[in-house]
């Protein structure tokens, strides 16, 4: 059953909808109420450091037993840095009265025991605003917050290069390539030298191009399949070299120029089909889940982050 939030809304709280929880102050103490549904509880949150009240051991012994005061208050606790939490139970139309009697319970001890508010996250107690960050609730000082709305004003998505994603991407197969041939020379067709070619185009195009797209995929995937067709031709001409450079005299070069005459040859030709056929197949299936993960990542919006200040 959903929390009726705006029905258990304390006399002098605010109910923030967008944020789904409520704000307000007893006695000069500001405290933030958040619902937890799965437990079908609110918890009642209490920014302070306890190093700096004068009564910090008597205070972490009352919060233990303040369950026993009450049966709809369920615990209370202390996060050992900068939040007090009181978790209440529930129970429908009794909610706000409920809340209104933990918090003054709260507040009452926070009084004798020398508890004051401070920053979420430099503890300090100066002056502090309610704000929501990402949706938590916080209170943060003056610093705190300039730094947070600061770092949200920076956050920008990078801005993409086509052309020097595109040489990026170039580079990167040819550095791919270099396992596809190294493989080829010990008689072996392997996905993985496939999933590297497209896999290193992908990463270059990233880092040149400043983010990757769906265009820079495409244009990734094929140079991809180009460079496979050549890393193929230079594994064949290396092969040529080795088979029969020595016995003939012939150089590395001359080996790559003899490819045409080879290319001819019926049997010759349906080698490197077989070759090309089963090479191409591997890289898909090596590299078809990476690609679509990439595919779907540079399909979603950047997460926008939020700083509102009340």
């Amino acid at each position: 059953m959903s929390l009726q939030m705006e029905n258990a809304l304390p006399d002098g709280f605010t109910f923030e909808k967008a944020q789904n929880v409520m704000r307000g102050a007893d006695r000069g103490i500001r405290l933030w109420i958040a619902p937890v549904e799965a437990e079908n509880q609110y918890q009642i949150q209490l920014y302070t450091d306890l190093e700096k009240s004068s009564d910090k051991n008597g205070f972490l012994e009352w919060l233990k037993t303040m369950h026993q005061d009450a049966d709809f208050i369920r615990r209370a606790e202390y996060n050992g840095s900068n939040l007090v939490s009181v978790y209440v139970e529930s129970e429908g139309d009794a909610d706000k009265e409920n809340l209104t009697t933990a918090m003054h319970a709260l507040v009452s001890r926070c009084e004798a025991s020398g508890v004051h508010n401070c920053c979420a996250h430099c503890k300090s107690d100066g002056s502090l605003h309610a704000a929501a960050v990402d949706n938590a609730p916080l209170l943060l000082c003056d610093g705190c917050l300039s730094q947070v709305m600061g770092r949200m004003g920076k956050a920008r998505v990078r801005k993409e290069n086509p052309l020097l994603g595109i040489i990026g991407a170039i580079f990167g197969v040819l550095i791919g390539s270099l396992l596809w041939i190294g493989i080829g020379q010990i008689g072996f067709i392997a996905g993985i030298a496939g999933f590297a070619i497209v896999f290193c185009g992908m990463k270059g195009y990233d880092l040149l191009g400043g983010r990757l797209s769906k265009f820079g995929i495409v244009i990734c995937v094929l140079l991809s399949c180009l460079t496979i067709l050549g890393a193929e031709f230079v594994s064949m001409g290396i092969a040529v070299y080795q088979e029969v450079g020595k016995a003939y005299g012939i150089t590395l070069a001359d080996s790559f120029r003899v490819i045409p005459d080879l290319l001819q040859e019926s049997e010759v030709v349906a080698g490197v089909a077989k070759d090309l056929v089963i090479g191409y197949g591997l890289a898909i299936w090596a590299s078809y889940a990476n690609i679509k993960s990439a595919w779907h990542q540079v399909g979603e919006k950047p997460a926008q982050h939020t700083v509102v200040r009340f």
